[in-house]
């Protein structure tokens, strides 16, 4: 199998070291900016190309991974879609839910597969967590932080860059979309080209969830908090924990909380696999999610 990896930026790079790992070596990587190369490392190994209109031609792949800014999407998804190639593209797919149902639409009319990666639906805690809500019922609240210093973006906005994870998460988790949404977009560092800043308030039919993030704050904090009516379940992503205290004994009390067991495998693996073995179909999750984050 032949990949085409377009954009080696941050995220490139993490899918690229992710894919040699997961022992896919045939890959060519498309990136614009050759100061992100580093030729000792990656130009001894792997074909570097400027264009991706070359993974077309006589270096024609069979998958392409896009992992360029948001604004660069829908052109370079569309190129690759109707040629009927599948394509895995970095979240979001675009910020107009129009522009990513249009992309879905040209994927079925030539028979390709589309793949967003929200990977938090590949997390084991996340997945955890989701047999547990099922078990036990919906929780009353949730309290998602996703907050740290940088990397700041210029293409998207702290909303769609970082609390676009949170929405993920939890309309995967609830199945269901929102009843009323709410966001507050600001800047922390008044110097922030975006807003590196976002409150977002989403009520479901029995859950209420606040979503804080921002790239311009002084630590990381991931911390989620889930109230049920006897206990709060804690998932602190960090240090890959999930905990669960009762009301009564152990109410933010994390180290009394009894920890919950959970699987290690990496999310970035179990994506790619689930890509490549065409097993996941989350358009209705991307149409949600975009929507969503569009009020």
């Amino acid at each position: 199998m032949k990949i085409g990896l377009i954009g080696l930026g941050y995220w490139g790079k993490i899918v690229l070291k992710n894919l040699a790992e997961l022992g896919f070596n045939d890959i060519i990587i498309c990136e614009q900016n050759y100061q992100n190369i580093d030729w000792a490392e990656i130009g001894s190994r792997y074909k570097v190309v400027k264009d991706y209109h070359h993974l077309r031609g006589r270096r024609k792949c069979d998958k392409i991974f896009v992992l360029t800014p948001a604004t660069t999407h829908y052109d370079i998804c569309k190129f690759f879609l109707e040629k009927g190639t599948d394509v895995f593209c970095e979240k979001p797919l675009d910020i107009s839910s129009s522009a990513c149902r249009k992309l879905y639409e040209i994927a079925k009319e030539n028979k390709a597969s589309l793949f967003v990666d929200w990977i938090f639906t590949f997390n084991p805690a996340v997945n955890k967590i989701k047999s547990l809500i099922k078990e036990w019922g919906p929780p009353k609240n949730i309290t998602a932080n996703r907050m740290n210093y940088g990397p700041a973006r210029n293409d998207v906005d702290a909303k769609w860059d970082l609390a676009s994870h949170d929405v993920s998460i939890v309309c995967y988790l609830l199945e269901e979309y929102p009843g009323t949404v709410e966001w507050l977009d600001f800047k922390r560092d008044k110097d922030s080209i975006q807003n590196d800043s976002t409150v977002g308030v989403l009520s479901f039919e029995d859950t209420c969830v606040q979503i804080n993030a921002s790239w311009s704050y002084g630590r990381k904090n991931r911390l989620y908090l889930f109230e049920f009516d006897d206990g709060i379940l804690y998932w602190d992503d960090t240090i890959k924990s999930v905990k669960y205290g009762s009301l009564i004994n152990d109410y933010a009390l994390f180290d009394n909380a009894d920890s919950i067991n959970i699987d290690n495998s990496s999310p970035l693996h179990n994506s790619i696999h689930s890509f490549l073995n065409k097993e996941a179909r989350q358009e209705n999750l991307t149409l949600d999610v975009t929507s969503i984050l569009e009020q």
